[in-house]
């Protein structure tokens, strides 16, 4: 498609500015023989409604990027819960943002819908993430996803030239080109997490399900793989993030319901939950108890 505005790739994390269409490509488009998850964009959905019908009733997960106008009704009704998410793109109003779409009329369909957040350095950033949640939170968001926009030398030196002016600009050349990246995108991030947990917005996205693995399960898994990332970020080499990340996959490869196994005290039937992953997932899941609690305290600054 052409595009006319700058736009984000929800899987590169990149932007993606106005560039002549390109040529579209051919497929097999028969529905898989095992369900998968799919990332549908909007304008996929607009366009091929009757294929994304088929991978519904195929038992596919559909993960729905809003990153064009798109009303409810073109999607069908889903099988199960969780089996289509709604996810829409916040940049920065400095990097060419735009305002959020309402998502209630989606989740009055009783899908889940939330926002992903590109986080990337701008005047007073930390405020400008806060305004992001806010407005997520304002949209009918039930979750917000916190994620660094990866920004090559040539996006920084086309967003500076916008913003600078001929005479330059001296503080937005050192934020754009002098500043540490890393650390201020990991503020960033933790900012975002302190914001969802005042506005009592979820952190991941809660889906897709599929035929094969329910909602539950694929949640569940998404919560551990967020907090050995985490874990990844505050920790470094020490980090213990790799036996929550083996956990998390080993559980989503098992498909089974993490809480039939919480109720009957099986979790340890499933590879890699040891005693301390074990008691990890619980407190994670339930939102409170160690070791979750020490590491929520480290991550949020409390």
């Amino acid at each position: 498609m052409a595009l006319t505005r700058v736009m984000l790739d929800p899987v590169e994390m990149n932007l993606c500015w106005p560039a002549p269409p390109a040529e579209p490509a051919g497929g097999d488009r028969n529905p898989p023989r095992r369900p998968l998850q799919v990332l549908v964009h909007a304008q996929q959905a607009a366009r091929e409604r009757n294929l994304v019908a088929l991978l519904v009733r195929a038992g596919c997960g559909l993960l729905l990027f809003l990153d064009e106008a798109l009303t409810s009704d073109f999607v069908p009704e889903q099988l199960f819960a969780g089996q289509i998410v709604v996810l829409a793109p916040w940049l920065p109003p400095f990097w060419g943002g735009e305002v959020i779409p309402g998502l209630r009329p989606w989740r009055e369909r009783g899908l889940s819908a939330g926002v992903l957040l590109a986080l990337a350095p701008a005047p007073q950033a930390l405020d400008v993430v806060a305004s992001g949640i806010e407005e997520a939170e304002a949209a009918g968001a039930e979750f917000a996803v916190a994620c660094p926009l990866s920004l090559p030398a040539e996006d920084r030196h086309r967003v500076y030239d916008t913003h600078a002016g001929a005479g330059g600009d001296g503080a937005l050349e050192d934020l754009l080109f002098h500043t540490d990246m890393p650390a201020l995108v990991l503020e960033l991030e933790r900012e975002a997490s302190r914001q969802c947990r005042r506005h009592g917005l979820g952190e991941c996205v809660n889906g897709p399900a599929t035929a094969l693995a329910s909602q539950g399960c694929v949640a569940a898994s998404s919560q551990l793989l967020l907090w050995a990332r985490r874990l990844d970020l505050l920790d470094g080499l020490a980090s213990t993030g790799w036996q929550l990340r083996r956990a998390a996959r080993a559980l989503l490869a098992s498909r089974r319901d993490p809480a039939s196994l919480l109720a009957e005290d099986n979790l340890r039937i499933v590879p890699g939950f040891t005693p301390w992953v074990e008691a990890f997932a619980r407190a994670a899941w339930g939102g409170s108890g160690e070791p979750f609690e020490e590491v929520l305290s480290r991550w949020i600054g409390q």
